[in-house]
């Protein structure tokens, strides 16, 4: 696994989505009461295309896509922009080969534990990280567990699975998981649309 802090453009393309996503389901409010935005935590997954192009899903499948896909959490604090302190464990459930990780990162002797302490700047509300798959990435269970200045804020749970073909095209909500999370399902179950 390889750590993405900082990643402008699918950073901005991903909150310009959510942005437009909140913008969608915010309620029509009676007149002279402001609209209110939906709060959501939502894992995601990104993929690049053979064509350059980044796809990101609300869904906490990941395709084991070598050096294309990455993976992460949007969580909404809200309030004003500002800086946290973020301890962030992710934890898989079998060893992976490496781990590519900054000095922020300690990672257990089994490689199956990454322990990140750092300072991080909530965005419009926002905070979110992400990691990027690399050869050796184990397929199961991953989990992230965030605290926020010291309180437990959220877990989410993805599972990793094998993609033998290397497909940049594997849609992964189309992939089998247990405990599978996709936001468009569960929007059309909350609306009562059609699949």
């Amino acid at each position: 696994m390889r750590t993405r802090s900082r990643w402008p453009a699918a950073a901005f393309t991903v909150l310009a989505l959510a942005a437009v996503s909140a913008a969608a389901l915010a309620q029509i409010a009676p007149p002279g009461k402001p609209a209110t935005k939906p709060v959501r935590n939502i894992p995601y997954v990104s993929i690049a295309g053979d064509d350059g192009k980044q796809r990101h899903y609300e869904t906490n499948a990941i395709p084991l896509l070598f050096n294309r896909a990455c993976f992460g959490w949007r969580m909404y604090l809200g309030g004003p922009n500002r800086v946290v302190s973020l301890k962030e464990v992710l934890t898989t459930s079998q060893p992976a080969e490496q781990v590519i990780a900054g000095p922020e990162t300690e990672v257990s002797a089994d490689k199956t534990r990454a322990t990140t302490r750092m300072l991080e700047t909530v965005q419009d509300g926002v905070l979110q990280r992400s990691w990027c798959i690399i050869p050796g990435d184990p397929p199961g269970t991953y989990t992230y567990d965030i605290s926020i200045d010291g309180e437990p804020r959220g877990e989410f749970v993805f599972c990793a699975i094998e993609v033998p073909d290397q497909n940049p095209n594997t849609d992964p909500r189309e992939l089998n998981c247990p405990n599978k999370f996709n936001a468009v399902e569960l929007e059309r179950l909350r609306t009562g649309m059609p699949s």
